[in-house]
């Protein structure tokens, strides 16, 4: 997901991103990823997470995990802990896995 803003809106600057986003899968966030993200939420803060997963995180889990009812999936992130939290949490966790970066 790049909802944390990596666009600057400047051509050259966005060249790498643009290309980048030719060759990811980009979904929409629908209803039923909304709640499963707020399930894995609240999941994570009662297996004792000091701070509560961003929302973003938790949509980019969960559009992983239904994802990953079908093939197998690699989340990219630099935020280790949160995602690895996330996916052990996961319905089909053991078909997730993180890629820090």
């Amino acid at each position: 997901m790049l909802a944390e803003s990596v666009l600057s809106g400047h051509a050259g600057h966005d060249y790498h991103v643009q290309r980048l986003l030719g060759v990811v899968n980009v979904a929409d966030v629908d209803a039923p990823t909304g709640h499963a993200a707020g399930a894995l939420r609240r999941k994570a803060m009662g297996a004792g997470m000091q701070r509560p997963p961003s929302g973003v995180d938790t949509i980019v889990a969960a559009a992983a995990d239904a994802r990953a009812a079908h093939d197998d999936v690699v989340i990219v992130t630099s935020d280790r802990g949160d995602f690895q939290m996330l996916g052990s949490l996961a319905t089909n966790a053991a078909r997730l896995s993180v890629l820090v970066v």
